[in-house]
């Protein structure tokens, strides 16, 4: 099976999110901004574009001028211009895709929910209103979330509409493959027993693979399926999906582990590949930390990525990864107030990196432990947490770096051990372990804890939350002897007070070649 090193997943409206009006310069850039000349070895070998449910707008231009939402993301104004001139941008891509050699699938979200939160929105398509009551529960109101608003998939209808949009992009399109992405919005089935649905699903999937082969009987090559999953493969089974099965009846090509609207560092990978039987798993994450909140800076996509590479994922997976295909200079100022995009950050040089173990080493990370509830399948503590008195609390973190090897030859420059508490600037009152190791005691002869300049390990200029007094900082320096490649654990101990720890983080800064 052809391995790809990163695979970027385009929402593809964004495209549009530029200066108008809109040029086929623009639409080639969703391409070009990702592969050389433009980025120096770049390692993107794939791109998966979201495919327009409605992908010619049945509705006339005054109308939608007059009925527009006032908080309408503006790119699909922009998008229905570009195709009103005559152009079709999807295939512009396709197009470019093939010219610069990169495998081009279409990405159906399976059953995506957004704008499903306005009464009366323009562009979603008439199926959704036509089919109100094929919805996971029929009798909900628009209460101005997104809450029940899925379509349940144990009615034809709703699984015949979601076939016959592959059906149209592949034969519109001369595409490699389609991508069914089931992290949005991970709801399929009702409550109560959604895991007892899974050989509807199951059904669903044999159909598209059993179309996807006779199309390409004519094209005399494998158009592949690649699925993407919002959660481990125990936790996706528990919503009906059962990925496992997929990949032994030889349904699917390749898995991709993504996040729904964050990040999850805490994936277990190599479960996953053992489990899939040869099938190349993918790993990654939306581009969202902290909905809204925190971009991921760059030395956070490097561990990330040189974890899962170690843990046998075949490459890097980048959902809504906008920066690398968006004209952020000329962006409408009204998208910079919408947030959720990275000027910076989150820059070019990451599509030469994130694919490789080779092209990640010795290069500055920035480990995570996530944030998030704790669920069936993370029964380990998450982020926040609160440390009782006189008690303690243990994180687990995956590192990726061969930190022997790398110590061994002098290539490690510092290593940081960091924990942020909203509700203590006191450092008598706790102490911070690594693997059982007291950061405090262990190093007598440093300072008891550093107190930083800033709460940031490395520059992150896009983050947008409140500001941390430096004394709700704790950060130690570690030695490299007390960190390992695999699981490592922070523990948070307590001498007197309660408290909230809202961030664990380890970085590691290479010295400089």
């Amino acid at each position: 099976m052809k391995r790809r090193r990163i695979i970027v997943n385009n929402d593809y409206f964004n495209i549009f999110q530029v200066k108008q009006p809109v040029t086929e310069k623009d639409i080639h850039d969703a391409v070009d901004r990702m592969v050389a000349p433009a980025v120096k070895g770049s390692q993107v070998d794939a791109l998966f574009l979201l495919v327009d449910e409605d992908m010619e707008s049945s509705l006339d231009a005054r109308l939608v001028k007059l009925y527009d939402h006032p908080d309408v993301d503006p790119s699909l104004n922009a998008l229905r211009a570009f195709q009103a001139r005559g152009k079709d941008p999807y295939g512009m891509v396709v197009a470019r895709a093939k010219q610069k050699k990169i495998d081009i699938f279409a990405s159906v979200r399976m059953n995506d929910t957004h704008y499903k939160d306005q009464p009366f929105n323009p562009w979603l398509p008439p199926f959704y209103y036509d089919n109100l009551h094929n919805r996971l529960t029929p009798s909900a109101t628009m209460d101005g979330t997104r809450n029940n608003t899925e379509f349940d998939y144990r009615k034809t209808v709703v699984r015949d509409h979601y076939f016959n949009i592959i059906k149209t992009a592949v034969e519109k399109y001369d595409l490699d493959g389609v991508e069914m992405d089931f992290t949005r919005n991970c709801k399929y089935f009702p409550d109560p027993n959604r895991e007892e649905c899974a050989p509807v699903m199951t059904e669903f999937v044999r159909r598209v693979r059993e179309f996807l082969d006779a199309q390409g009987k004519k094209k005399k090559r494998r158009i592949e399926l690649a699925v993407t999953t919002p959660y481990s493969l125990y936790r996706t089974r528990l919503e009906g999906l059962d990925i496992t099965t997929w990949a032994r009846l030889g349904y699917i090509d390749l898995v991709c582990m993504s996040t729904p609207f964050s990040v999850d560092t805490g994936r277990d990978i190599a479960d996953t590949v053992a489990k899939l039987g040869g099938v190349p798993v993918y790993a990654g994450c939306d581009r969202n930390f902290q909905w809204p909140g925190r971009p991921f800076p760059k030395e956070a996509y490097r561990a990330m990525a040189i974890t899962a590479l170690h843990q046998g994922a075949a490459g890097f997976y980048a959902y809504n990864v906008m920066h690398w295909t968006i004209r952020l200079e000329e962006m409408p100022e009204i998208l910079k107030l919408q947030g959720g995009q990275s000027n910076s950050v989150q820059d070019a040089c990451l599509m030469s990196e994130l694919g490789e173990i080779a092209s990640l080493e010795r290069l500055d990370k920035l480990y995570i432990v996530s944030h998030g509830p704790e669920v069936v399948d993370k029964p380990y503590a998450s982020l926040p947490v609160t440390v009782p008195a006189l008690g303690e609390v243990t994180l687990r973190i995956d590192v990726g770096e061969d930190i022997a090897a790398d110590a061994a030859e002098d290539a490690i420059e510092r290593i940081w051990v960091q924990a942020v508490s909203p509700d203590c600037g006191n450092y008598n009152n706790y102490t911070l372990k690594l693997n059982g190791i007291d950061l405090a005691r262990q190093y007598a002869f440093l300072p008891y804890a550093t107190k930083p300049e800033s709460r940031f390990i490395f520059p992150e200029p896009e983050n947008t939350q409140p500001a941390v007094p430096p004394e709700n900082v704790r950060r130690h320096p570690a030695r490299a002897i007390d960190l390992h490649r695999g699981v490592n654990f922070v523990t948070i101990k307590s001498w007197k007070d309660a408290m909230t720890i809202s961030d664990v983080e380890i970085g590691i800064v290479y010295r400089k070649k």
